[in-house]
């Protein structure tokens, strides 16, 4: 059990708002959201993962060494193993899917563990299109496809989103369910989800976020 807990700890990431265990890639690496990230009013311009202690040595290896475990024939059996003790699982805090192979392995896990519910949150349109038309989407899984830049409407051709939006008249962006994690830190000075789980839930098509 301790070897499981040494490996946990290596693999998975535990962000402070988050009622379960993440898993985070370097978001320098991000295919979409690297060219992004170069654009103002983006919303990856503005990264959380771009700064911080996201981009200490000790913590940018540590995602150095996911991205291999994850590009690796060990990816899905290990972390079916890791995934044992979990209900919710948020996959990438930081980054996002590498290739459409990524993609699919990642489907492949959630198959494998009925028992979790995965949230995958991405700008990798094309991939998770290709992938769509390739396979159905687990029941205990739910991709939501982002927007890139603030105050947009949801993007088309998905059945679950989210956006991010600044409160004004009309705001496009400010639709379906508000993000409770905002709404707490308004009411109780904690930026956390408490007992919320509406990212997970498939009832849901869009989540709308703060402009941060």
């Amino acid at each position: 059990m301790s070897g499981q807990n040494t490996m946990a700890t290596s693999i998975l990431s535990q962000t402070s708002k988050m009622p379960c265990p993440s898993i985070s890639l370097d978001a320098e690496l991000c295919k979409t959201g690297s060219k992004l990230a170069k654009h103002e009013g983006t919303v990856c311009n503005s990264c959380y993962a771009l700064r911080g202690n996201y981009r200490l040595k000790s913590v940018k290896k540590s995602m150095e060494n996911r991205l291999k475990f994850m590009n690796s024939p060990e990816f899905i059996p290990k972390m079916v193993s890791l995934l044992d003790i979990y209900r919710w699982f948020r996959w990438f805090d930081s980054g996002d899917i590498q290739s459409q192979k990524m993609g699919e392995n990642i489907i492949a896990i959630c198959e494998l563990t009925p028992w979790c519910n995965h949230w995958i949150p991405s700008k990798e349109y094309k991939w998770w299109k290709d992938i769509k038309n390739n396979k159905d989407e687990p029941s205990n899984a739910i991709v939501r496809i982002s927007t890139p830049s603030h105050n947009n409407k949801p993007i088309k051709n998905f059945k679950y989103t989210s956006t991010t939006f600044e409160y004004k008249n009309n705001n496009p962006a400010y639709t379906g369910f508000e993000c409770s994690a905002y709404k707490n830190k308004k009411l109780y000075g904690k930026h956390e989800c408490g007992d919320c789980r509406a990212c997970w839930n498939k009832d849901i098509s869009n989540i709308a976020y703060p402009k941060s």
